[in-house]
């Protein structure tokens, strides 16, 4: 396993150099709020990460006490249980956090330029179903280096208040930093030994894990440039959406 794990950080050093850190969060000349204009965009998938651990990375009890790698994995659910909570308290920080109507909320959540994020998670969910455990495990481990990455860059962006963000910030890169799944311990006695096939197994979710963030990276770093503005942005998708409704229901009629 320790291969496998000396391969994902081949893969987030690599990932390191996306255009999202080095256009965007590594340019010191742009206000905090743009470099972060992307929080409000990564709202479905950090609130869907979170169901993520609860129903898909975590096994029962006995799965756990059976096998190693799954008693990991429990213990690294539980601590994501509550990173979200600072998400939400810095869309406030960010000028993203706007009294909207339930409807107008959704409209803005599932809309087009939101489906980066809710795409992310359903294949997530998709690469983790009926895969082994050694996989998953390899899995959690890549999202663990995207997310090291991504909070490392977000260290110390300071907002035109002065103010840092939570989630978005050293706070949330401390917590990152500070899991037990990282920790040389584990690395060192937890960690089983695989054979090749499992090895290639493991690499090929690692790659495609990495694949994935790639893709929601650049997502987030388009985001990011055309919505400075989250009011102009929900005003924008909010209408889009009762835009399409009249064209929706009159495919929906032609279709009896």
């Amino acid at each position: 396993m320790q291969k496998v794990i000396d391969y994902i950080e081949e893969r987030r050093a690599s990932y390191e150099g996306h255009e999202f850190f080095t256009e965007l969060l590594a340019d010191e000349s742009l206000p905090g709020e743009k470099r972060l204009a992307w929080g409000p965009s990564v709202i479905p998938f950090i609130m869907g990460y979170s169901d993520l651990n609860k129903y898909v990375f975590r096994k029962s009890a006995e799965e756990a006490e059976r096998d190693p790698l799954q008693s990991l994995l429990n213990a690294h659910t539980y601590e994501e249980d509550f990173h979200w909570q600072w998400m939400l308290a810095d869309l406030e920080k960010l000028g993203a956090d706007r009294e909207l109507p339930l409807s107008d909320a959704t409209r803005v959540l599932w809309s087009a330029d939101f489906q980066h994020s809710r795409r992310l998670v359903l294949e997530l969910a998709a690469l983790a179903a009926d895969a082994p455990t050694y996989a998953v495990f390899a899995m959690v481990e890549s999202i663990e280096a995207v997310s090291i990455t991504i909070f490392t860059h977000c260290r110390g962006i300071a907002l035109r208040d002065g103010r840092e963000c939570e989630f978005f910030g050293t706070k949330h890169y401390l917590a990152e930093a500070s899991h037990s799944i990282k920790s040389p311990e584990v690395e060192e006695t937890s960690l089983p030994s695989l054979d090749e096939a499992q090895r290639e197994e493991s690499r090929r979710m690692v790659d495609r894990t990495f694949a994935l963030f790639d893709d929601w990276s650049g997502a987030l770093l388009r985001f990011a440039l055309d919505n400075s503005d989250p009011d102009r942005t929900y005003a924008r998708l909010i209408q889009q959406s009762k835009d399409l409704l009249p064209e929706a229901e009159a495919a929906a009629a032609s279709a009896f």
